[in-house]
Formats: C-alpha cells, structure tokens, sequence
C-alpha cells in the first residue's frame, strides 16, 4: 500500500505515535478515505521525516504508530523569495501552488498599481490564509520539510525595506538574460524575483526596484502571462543557483 505523505508541526507528535486531529484529520479520513494499516509519511519542520502506520481513527482524530525514521534532509543553498504582484483569482492560486512545488522559500503578495484584486485588510488576510493552506498541501505532495511561507499582501514600498539579497525585476522588454548573471553572482544565499501583475508593473514602480538595487532582466523573446513568467523565472532561478541543477 502506498505511503500518505502529509506535513506536521511538534503538537502533533507525541513520542512513538502522531496524533493528527482538525483540517488534517478531516483531509485524510474524509477526502484521502485512509484506513487503520495505511501507511503514513511525515515530514517535520526540522527536516526528519517519519514513517508510521495508522493504527486508530475515533470520530474527531487520527493516531498513527511510528514505524520509521529517515535522515535529516539538507537545507537549500540558495534561499529564493517571489515577489509576486498580485493576481486574480486562480492564476494567483497557481502561483502559489507551483512556487510550493519548485522549492520557493517565501511568497510576498505584492499589491501593484495594475493589480485588478482591490481588498480591505481582513480580506487580504483571509485570502493569505488560503494560500498559505495551498503552499502547505503542495509541501505535503513534495515531501518538503518547510511549506512555502506566504504572507499578507503588502503595498510595493513595504517590499523594498526590507533587506535582501539579489534582488533580480523580471521585465517583459528590458534588461539582460537571466542565465547571464551567474558569472557575476554565483553564490548568492538569496535571491528576490520581483514579477509583475497582468498588464506588468508601471514605469515608477520598475524605478523603484531598480533603485533598491534590482537587476531588470528578461524572459527572451516572447512575452508571457503574468503566472507563466514567475514559475519560469523561479524554475531558472532553481536550476541555475538551487536545487534543480543538480538533478
């Protein structure tokens, strides 16, 4: 039979035994229909990850026996932040789902001059929380040991306070390539992929990256969907400082 993975926090285990109770609980016994014998695989926030086998299901939680364990897994060498202007509706959700897959460390919703969603705060909080239970079930899929993280959307401005290591503006038309700039950083521990909304960012916001130190680069010749370019631009960010080169 084969291994449900799915992602837990230290609450949930308990010595030789995971107790899995609330919208996990509801996932696996009501949508993943397991069973009593089903084997389980748990991935921790350190980066263990547990074997065990389902031995109880009452009607409000699940026990599982552990059965196993396997070796820390190691952390990325380069830590990658999307900086994704916000989008509508399931191209943003995408975004989201994708970036948990392809190994993204954090996704700051950013909220662009051309952004289309106009929220008050409650509603872009409640719309981080979805998102964020998207990243968690792609790190369930991945086997990852930390989910993406995904904050509240926040104003442009707010990003570029912040401190950061290669800050890179993907630019429908201006720039250098991409897969140029390893020879002048080759090591970068981080890097910001700053990607625009539907329609790109407007002129002064490009000016404000680049002021804080961005590099504008370009995707090639063709012009891409909004949702195309940010998991292009992450899959190359992965592959030629991540993990995927390594493949």
């Amino acid at each position: 039979m084969q291994e449900i993975s799915l992602l837990i926090v230290p609450p949930d285990l308990q010595r030789e035994h995971l107790t899995i109770t609330g919208r996990k609980y509801h996932h696996l016994v009501h949508v993943r229909r397991v069973r009593v014998g089903t084997p389980l695989r748990a991935v921790l926030p350190d980066g263990r990850t547990l074997h065990a086998v389902v031995e109880a299901i009452t009607p409000d939680e699940l026990r599982a026996r552990i059965t196993g364990e396997d070796l820390v897994q190691s952390a990325p060498r380069c830590r990658i932040a999307l900086y994704q202007a916000v989008l509508k509706g399931e191209k943003m959700e995408l975004v989201v789902q994708k970036a948990g897959e392809l190994g993204a460390a954090r996704l700051a919703p950013v909220l662009a001059s051309r952004s289309i969603p106009r929220w008050t705060e409650a509603q872009a909080a409640d719309k981080a929380q979805r998102w964020q239970r998207i990243a968690d079930a792609a790190a369930e899929q991945c086997e990852r040991c930390l989910p993406l993280q995904v904050d509240v959307p926040c104003s442009l401005p707010a990003t570029l306070r912040e401190p950061a290591g290669l800050r890179l503006l993907l630019h429908e038309r201006h720039g250098g390539a991409l897969a140029a700039l390893p020879a002048q950083y080759p090591y970068p521990p981080e890097i910001a992929l700053y990607i625009g909304p539907e329609g790109g960012w407007d002129d002064a916001e490009a000016d404000a990256i680049i002021a804080a130190g961005g590099h504008p680069l370009h995707l090639g010749p063709r012009i891409l969907r909004a949702e195309t370019a940010s998991l292009v631009a992450l899959t190359l960010a992965q592959y030629l400082w991540g993990d995927l080169g390594e493949c």
